[in-house]
């Protein structure tokens, strides 16, 4: 099976989070840009969804609107070796939930992830982006693809950032670089 096939189903799988608020999927995408040659890596930023990333091409953006009337917002980019997601939503009544069901939502994150995905979870870790909580955590997939992503709560809005690549170096530049603006 082609990564480019693996990466779509992957990523297309919904995530749920087993948190106490109700949570809609926050990784969907219907048709990736697929980067068919070596592309240059530039500097991609969403003023509405306040970040920039560098990637290997210009994203494909997809907006749904759920039945709660929150809004999920995707950038999705593919290749025939990589696959690179940036996800974003706010989590309505946010000040409602206790610093421990904060927690809650981002230790699950990443056993969530996996198994939605259909992978295995190899490692989750604390991290954080400008004094924001968050995730970094490494799977592999049932095809044997190493992926890694990264969750980070920002006030109301929760961010994934996750990629599925053969090239393990590019993977780390595209994580490194999402930053908030």
């Amino acid at each position: 099976m082609k990564l480019k096939t693996l990466v779509i189903i992957t990523l297309a799988t919904p995530l749920w989070l087993s948190t106490p608020l109700r949570a809609e999927s926050l990784v969907q995408f219907k048709q990736p840009i697929l980067v068919t040659q070596k592309a240059s890596w530039n500097e991609f930023s969403s003023e509405p969804g306040r970040f920039a990333v560098s990637m290997p091409g210009t994203p494909q953006e997809e907006t749904e609107t759920n039945e709660d009337g929150s809004t999920e917002h995707s950038f999705s980019l593919t290749s025939d070796d990589s696959a690179f997601l940036i996800h974003y939503s706010d989590i309505p009544d946010i000040e409602k939930l206790s610093k421990e069901q904060i927690t809650e939502l981002l230790d699950n994150a990443p056993n969530d992830f996996a198994k939605a995905a259909k992978a295995k979870l190899i490692t989750a870790t604390t991290v954080s982006l400008d004094g924001h909580p968050g995730k970094e955590f490494e799977f592999t997939s049932s095809e044997g693809i190493n992926g890694k992503g990264r969750v980070y709560l920002v006030k109301q809005r929760l961010y994934i950032v996750v990629g599925m690549t053969t090239q393990p170096d590019n993977l780390q530049r595209f994580l490194d670089s999402f930053r908030l603006i």
